[in-house]
């Protein structure tokens, strides 16, 4: 057999540089567009578009995530502000984006890309802890990496409210996978995953992220009715137990500022209509005013960048003493406002239709098809998610991950397939 040519080597090349986008997901973006304008350049080099077009026109997910895009694209045609139209169209690049990834994924690399994740988790963990140490016990060190949320965020790259829900599916991943991998025999790299699931518990408990905490414990119990799907009554039982005992513990294990925010939003929950533009009350007044909004113009929408003057016009009208935000904290209430019902119902089509379609693919990652559009539904009531862009990077890879194709263009004749 002749030797691979210098293009047979780029699907190798790119799934590693795709490895490393799953690395970079809870730190800075910018890095992100450099490693995918590169893998862009590499994958049109390696040519054989007609065979990955092939792959792309008959995965149906490849085309939800394109309609989804597309129908953002096409609310610009009744929109007032194109400059803001055209920020909230480039902020779902990683959607069209994903005829790259997903002839890029491959999933014999399952393990590789799921330890890049992990990785670069840990090290962001890493950091968070040196600046939890250095803001609470020895502020004599030198300060690290912080970002500028507030005196006493500690995440290093972004705030806690992308830091947070990242650390969460984080430590769902890495549970799945110590069962899987205990369940396998692979005792010793159980214990691996299950070290990274209590340090990423560990970060969570001072992270000030009460979205990172309340995810967490539900994809607890996801995956504990996913561990016991046998025993449906048994499963329901113990994943209710476990919801309630992971919330429990992560309160008890937070620390004074984790705590105190925990306390604040219970208190302001009893307090939505007077708490004027406190966390929690202002999250109720912005989904009541964006539900204003859609009452008005259900069909379309406002556009895709006319959101933040109609729901200025609104507040004026309805709240004029509460803030006006730039989104409404909530991914569906802000898909439907900026492009209607049609654009809400296939926000609901890329999160729940990919699972349902693949419901009988037998490879080891049907939990995680579960778990991934669970997870986004969840954290999307209380944050925007794919409007950004570090949660929405994570979703299009993992995305590739569970539906891209599944056997390589060219796939070399020693490789053999890791357990997943």
């Amino acid at each position: 057999m002749s030797p691979p040519t210098w293009r047979d080597r780029i699907p190798a090349i790119n799934s590693s540089l795709l490895a490393a986008l799953f690395f970079l997901i809870p730190t800075q973006i910018a890095p992100a567009y450099v490693l995918s304008a590169l893998m862009l350049a590499l994958w049109l080099v390696e040519g054989r578009l007609h065979a990955k077009w092939q792959l792309l026109r008959v995965n149906p997910v490849f085309w939800i995530f394109q309609a989804y895009f597309c129908w953002y694209v096409v609310s610009l045609a009744w929109t007032a502000d194109m400059t803001a139209g055209a920020s909230m169209v480039t902020r779902h690049l990683f959607f069209p984006l994903a005829a790259l990834y997903f002839t890029v994924a491959r999933r014999e690399h399952t393990q590789r890309y799921l330890v890049a994740f992990a990785a670069g988790v840990l090290l962001c963990e890493l950091l968070a802890g040196y600046n939890w140490l250095q803001l609470n016990l020895y502020p004599h060190w030198p300060a690290s990496l912080r970002a500028a949320k507030d005196a006493m965020e500690t995440a290093p790259f972004v705030d806690r409210i992308l830091f947070g829900p990242t650390l969460a599916f984080a430590g769902y991943i890495t549970a799945w996978q110590a069962l899987v991998c205990r369940r396998a025999g692979q005792r010793g790299i159980a214990v691996a995953w299950a070290a990274a699931c209590l340090a990423t518990i560990g970060v969570l408990s001072f992270s000030g992220s009460r979205t990172g905490m309340l995810s967490f414990s539900l994809m607890m119990a996801v995956l504990t009715l996913q561990a016991l799907k046998r025993h449906r009554a048994w499963a329901t039982l113990c994943a209710a137990i476990v919801l309630v005992g992971t919330a429990a513990g992560l309160y008890a294990m937070s620390d004074g500022t984790t705590r105190q925010r925990v306390l604040d939003g219970f208190a302001e929950a009893r307090n939505l209509d007077a708490a004027v533009n406190l966390s929690v009350p202002l999250r109720y007044t912005m989904a009541v005013n964006t539900l204003h909004i859609i009452a008005e113009q259900p069909w379309l929408g406002v556009g895709a960048g006319d959101f933040v003057s109609a729901y200025k016009d609104m507040n004026t009208r309805r709240s004029p003493a509460w803030n006006a935000p730039r989104n409404p904290h909530n991914q569906l209430l802000f898909t439907v406002a900026t492009t209607g019902v049609f654009g809400g119902l296939l926000l609901l089509a890329v999160w729940f239709a990919p699972p349902w379609l693949n419901r009988n693919l037998n490879d080891g990652l049907g939990a995680l098809r579960v778990g991934l559009p669970v997870f986004f539904f969840t954290v999307c009531l209380a944050e925007s998610y794919l409007w950004r862009t570090n949660t929405a990077l994570l979703f299009a890879l993992f995305s590739a991950l569970l539906y891209g194709p599944v056997p390589t263009l060219h796939p070399p004749a020693d490789l053999r397939p890791t357990p997943t």
